[in-house]
């Protein structure tokens, strides 16, 4: 199965590889890596929380781009505030949803 364009929800707790397997297995063209969170100063805060984001946001937009050579983008944020028409399938948490 072939989704064009995914979004990829890592949330809290995780499970990052299984995510990464998820996606890779629809072989996308496109994918989009959100890391729920409601800490508007992720980007740049020095804080502990804020650093670990930005890793774990860059470590799963290098894993996927390796996993699925698709073009890759990545932020933190709300899920609800995301237009989902765009998206041909959602992976988040080890299962794959199709957009509606």
């Amino acid at each position: 199965m072939t989704n064009e364009q995914i979004l990829l929800v890592a949330g809290p707790d995780g499970h990052d590889d299984e995510l990464v397997a998820a996606v890779a297995a629809h072989a996308p063209r496109r994918v989009t890596v959100l890391i729920e969170g409601d800490d508007p100063t992720w980007s740049w805060s020095e804080q502990r929380a804020a650093s670990a984001r930005r890793d774990r946001l860059a470590t799963l937009l290098t894993a996927v781009e390796r996993a699925t050579g698709a073009s890759v983008v990545g932020l933190v944020g709300d899920a609800t505030t995301l237009e989902l028409g765009g998206f041909d399938a959602i992976v988040a948490g080890a299962h794959l949803q199709t957009a509606a």
